[in-house]
């Protein structure tokens, strides 16, 4: 178990500014806004603030006044409850994302012992060079790093791969998870139903996935099967990755994030040089699938349905198929990326939950 602090060489950064500042524009059809994907007005706008008004020197005094370390290639925030006492929770990102998705939520979790890792291949953790890192691998890693911080009892949280994660974490170890909170149905874990068996709620749910998999989850396709090729060009060029990871968080936010915290979620990717090896998660839960058939977990789910592309309102039946649901919140603000875009509302929500099983 390592200290650690984040510093960015400033050579790195001149590289970066520069390399925005020579970018080569395509065109785009007029009037036709963000139908065929990043819409180039609101791309030029982004990039000309990274390159010339964003600081990522103030973003790094921030974080480091933060706690990091790294264990076995992990590296993790850590926040102590401040009464000494705290219920340990593990807090995991998804993707396209970062441990930043949680930096505005921990001054509302002070009763808490809070752990914020870095998925493997995110940031400032590696990727082991092999193939089959899927979310029970991670979840594995994530109980033995409880495990060496001294927790034997703990609960645990994540949306997108960090739902994932967590499912796994409960699924394969029970005895020491007392409680997950979800903000996020990830698409592999769904249920296995027979179209016979579902209500009529369940098939239009289903039906609203189904157009917005039409439409939306082209990425998924290549980066589950060829994420390789797709990272040669956006670890080369810092627009072309703005413009990749900028669109999900526009299309599947509520309201898009301030350019500041888009722009350090960026700056995090490039300076890591980490895109290709995020990407790495579709092909691994793809070609090493796991599936849990039920967890007995006590878990909450906080339901976050207001996408700039609207994905669907998952029904709590269709849920408790795999979760035994204990807490069900329906809220009228937030998307994809809750804990970054409503941290209060996640705060309050996994708080109660948490508290009551304790």
């Amino acid at each position: 178990m390592k200290p650690f602090q984040i510093h960015v060489a400033d050579e790195t950064l001149d590289d970066l500014r520069a390399r925005l500042r020579r970018a080569r524009w395509p065109d785009q059809v007029p009037g036709i806004g963000w139908e065929q994907g990043t819409e180039l007005e609101w791309l030029r706008h982004l990039v000309s603030y990274w390159a010339d008004e964003f600081d990522w020197r103030a973003w790094e005094t921030r974080l480091n006044a933060l706690d990091h370390f790294t264990w076995q290639d992990i590296h993790f925030v850590r926040q102590r409850a401040t009464s000494g006492k705290g219920i340990p929770l593990i807090l995991t990102h998804g993707w396209p994302s970062s441990f930043l998705d949680y930096v505005d939520m921990l001054p509302m979790l002070r009763d808490f012992d809070v752990v914020i890792p870095s998925l493997p291949g995110y940031g400032f953790s590696p990727r082991p060079p092999k193939v089959g890192v899927n979310y029970r691998y991670v979840a594995e890693r994530w109980h033995q790093l409880m495990s060496e911080l001294g927790y034997s009892r703990y609960a645990a949280s994540g949306y997108d791969f960090g739902a994932g994660v967590t499912t796994f974490l409960a699924f394969d170890h029970p005895e020491s998870v007392i409680g997950i909170h979800l903000t996020t149905l990830e698409s592999d874990l769904t249920p296995t139903v027979d179209d016979a068996e579902l209500s009529d709620g369940e098939r239009s749910y289903l039906a609203m996935t189904r157009r917005w998999d039409a439409t939306e989850r082209g990425y998924s396709a290549i980066q589950s099967t060829k994420p390789q090729t797709v990272g040669y060009g956006l670890n080369d060029s810092p627009v072309g990755l703005a413009a990749y990871l900028g669109e999900k968080w526009h299309s599947w936010s509520d309201v898009t994030p301030p350019n500041g915290f888009l722009c350090a979620t960026l700056t995090l990717y490039w300076v890591t040089q980490t895109i290709t090896s995020s990407m790495r998660d579709y092909w691994d839960n793809r070609w090493h699938p796991v599936k849990p058939t039920y967890v007995n977990t006590p878990t909450a789910f906080g339901v976050f349905a207001h996408q700039t592309v609207p994905e669907g309102e998952p029904p709590r039946s269709y849920v408790q198929r795999v979760y035994n649901i204990q807490r069900w919140t329906v809220f009228p603000r937030g998307g994809h990326f809750a804990p970054a875009e409503q941290p209060a509302a996640v705060a309050q929500d996994m708080t109660a939950f948490f508290h009551d099983l304790s």
